[in-house]
């Protein structure tokens, strides 16, 4: 008996110890509690994997960027220190470099943003670190070069420009500061903090038609801040005069092909509300200007019957009138004088229904009198509240024809034009049969992204026009029945599911997708930020039909104009923090929590997202957030680095672009997006 407790002690003590468990299941943990918002209980799964191994390289990566993203710098430096230690990957030294920077530590983080470029010299985040870093030491001159390099390396980082724009204003060399605002403005119009700070240079150049052109586009953005109005009003140039008569040739230059366009027999007409607000609805207005390039006719709106008749390039006026208190409507001639009066309204119409075009608000402009906004088949001016509404009310087809290049870009590849017609001609019959989302403002869809852009007549070519020909009456199905088929202009490299996004619901075709022949995983904290920063290989990248700012995308937002768009829309009271909380797998925003002095809100609507973030709107809800900091360790603003444009749901048309040049055909790119759906043609 004791020989055999002496032979199993000998066993005992020859096994090998058991191995500590991996720490791949906590980084799991770590990563699913992340995107599901829940940022603390992801860094204790984080904690967990770097204890269980010290060289867990992906928890210190992933917890660092957790701190950040609560606030918590200093220990957020520490945990990138440990980062960085197992590892000469000049990325992790980056943002080590960032993280002391944001810290208020500029000699360590100058160290590391060196260390980052021993090892790659063309590190464009580096060299813009270590640019901000000479900027905030008052030696803008030394910041210069970094900035050049950087912009040298990645062309498409609007930021470089930014504060190139920055170093040369504070040198006083104002001309090249506005160079360079310009630069980050052309390379990304929704910028519109390089907008401001180019009118602001435009206006101690003196440039003030310059200045007026770029501040008037950031007042669309901020219309409740009263100080630029009155500046605007200041710099407001003269009215241009208004014609009387229209030239026909200005249908000419507006629109060099106009094919003769019959209706179609039998395909279903649609009422596109024109001049509609950003969620589609109507913005009456007092006036229309009214012309054709034939002789038309004005119809009364309720019994069809001709009031008046109008000849080719007479401009005619419909406006609001008040009699005996009643509103209604009036045509006026190009003397001024009323012609008729109507309750109802009125149904312009050409005479020569293939080639007529009605040209609203017609104007003179700098090179000659413009045509104006053209459209093919009926226009319709009613009264709307304290308004007028106009309509046009025209066939499925011709209307394929004015969305189709307004969508995309006439010179895509055909395939993918193809795909956008079927889609926009689907989108249409949907919304008019089934979702009627605009029935109680008197049409079927919208001309804006809404629906779907409407741009009418002039935007056909011979090819657009061919490519909605070739596709007649093709429409996308789901067990049978029209589709709902939405589409957003780029993902940025991945969809969304519909299920993923507050408030849309779980279609089964709306599922989210990898927009790449390749994907990267994007399932952790620091892999996802590396992706946003960088321009991974996707059929929805740049290309010579896809703008870079489509694809990946800058916004550097100062926290004091923020707090103020923000305690005027939700009544915070001094903003806190902004904290992006819920994420789908794609990578997308789906819910932020807004910290204020009086209150905490979360927004969780998509549209509520990108538009209370920033003034003008992000571009979409696939981006992070990184904090900067003053002097005194209080925020000064929030940097968006983000992907995409739009929603993200369903097709992304920059990825059917890529799609059809990789050769696939316009039946395979919509079917890639919407899973299970088939292709149906009607009869008309």
């Amino acid at each position: 008996m004791l020989a055999l407790w002496l032979v199993l002690i000998r066993t005992a003590a020859a096994a090998p110890a058991p191995r500590p468990p991996a720490p791949q299941a906590a980084l799991r943990r770590g990563n699913a509690y992340y995107f599901a918002g829940r940022q603390v209980p992801a860094l204790r799964a984080y904690e967990r994997a770097t204890a269980l191994s010290s060289a867990c390289l992906q928890g210190w990566l992933n917890g660092a960027v957790v701190l950040e993203e609560l606030g918590r710098r200093r220990q957020a430096v520490h945990w990138y220190v440990r980062a960085a230690a197992l590892t000469d990957d000049p990325e992790v030294w980056t943002e080590l470099g960032w993280a002391l920077w944001r810290d208020d530590r500029p000699a360590k983080a100058a160290a590391a943003f060196s260390r980052a470029l021993e090892r790659r010299p063309n590190q464009a985040r580096a060299l813009l670190g270590l640019a901000r870093i000479k900027l905030d030491q008052g030696r803008p001159s030394e910041a210069l070069p970094l900035l050049q390099r950087a912009r040298a390396a990645t062309p498409l980082l609007n930021a470089a420009s930014y504060y190139e724009g920055k170093a040369y204003e504070r040198l006083g060399r104002l001309g090249r500061a506005a160079d360079a605002y310009a630069r980050a403005v052309s390379g990304d119009s929704y910028f519109l903090e390089g907008r401001e700070a180019l009118g602001r240079v435009d206006l101690r150049r003196h440039a003030y038609a310059d200045a007026y052109k770029q501040l008037s586009k950031l007042l669309a953005a901020r219309p409740y801040d009263g100080a630029l109005r009155r500046l605007l009003d200041s710099l407001r140039p003269t009215p241009k005069r208004r014609p009387t008569s229209w030239k026909l040739g200005a249908l000419r230059q507006a629109i060099p092909y106009l094919a003769a366009s019959p209706p179609a027999p039998g395909s279903p007409l649609i009422r596109v509300g024109l001049d509609t607000d950003s969620l589609g609805r109507p913005k009456p207005r007092r006036q229309a200007r009214v012309t054709a390039n034939t002789a038309f006719n004005a119809l009364d709106a309720a019994t069809g019957r001709i009031v008046l008749s109008g000849r080719a390039g007479e401009i005619w006026t419909l406006r609001l009138k008040k009699r005996r208190g009643k509103p209604l409507v009036a045509l006026i001639d190009a003397e001024g004088r009323t012609a008729a009066l109507s309750r109802r309204g009125y149904l312009l119409e050409p005479r020569s229904p293939s080639l007529g075009v009605l040209a609203l608000d017609p104007a003179s402009g700098p090179d000659g009198d413009q045509a104006g906004r053209l459209l093919r088949g009926r226009l319709e001016a009613t009264l709307f509240g304290r308004g007028l509404r106009l309509v046009d009310i025209v066939d499925i087809e011709n209307y394929v024809n004015g969305v189709l290049a307004a969508e995309m870009p006439a010179r895509s590849p055909l395939e993918a034009l193809k795909a956008q017609a079927v889609l926009a001609r689907t989108n249409a019959l949907f919304l008019k049969k089934v979702a009627r989302p605009h029935r109680r403002y008197g049409y079927d869809v919208c001309d804006r992204q809404h629906c779907q852009v409407y741009a009418g007549a002039r935007v056909e070519s011979a090819r657009s026009r061919a490519v909605v020909e070739r596709t007649r009456g093709i429409v996308v199905t789901y067990k049978g029945r029209l589709a709902h088929v939405i589409y957003s202009a780029n993902c940025g490299g991945r969809t969304q599911s519909g299920r993923d996004v507050a408030g849309w619901g779980d279609v089964p075709y709306w599922v989210g997708v990898a927009d790449s022949a390749r994907p990267q995983d994007i399932s952790s904290p620091w892999a996802l930020r590396h992706w946003l920063r960088s321009w991974p290989g996707a059929f929805c990248q740049p290309s010579a039909d896809v703008p870079p700012s489509h694809f990946r995308w800058t916004r550097i937002v100062s926290w004091r104009a923020l707090q103020a768009r923000l305690n005027r829309a939700l009544g915070i009271g001094r903003l806190r923090a902004v904290r992006a909380l819920k994420r789908s797998p794609s990578g997308n925003v789906d819910s932020v929590l807004i910290v204020g002095s009086r209150r905490s809100r979360i927004i969780d609507s998509e549209l509520a997202i990108r538009d209370d973030l920033a003034p003008g709107s992000l571009r979409s809800t696939l981006f992070a957030i990184d904090y900067e900091y003053d002097r005194r360790g209080r925020p000064s603003a929030l940097v968006f680095n983000g992907g995409g444009w739009g929603h993200g749901v369903g097709l992304c048309q920059s990825g059917a672009i890529g799609r059809a040049e990789a050769g696939q055909t316009y039946g395979q790119i919509i079917k890639a997006y919407f899973k299970g759906v088939e292709l149906r043609r009607l009869d008309y």
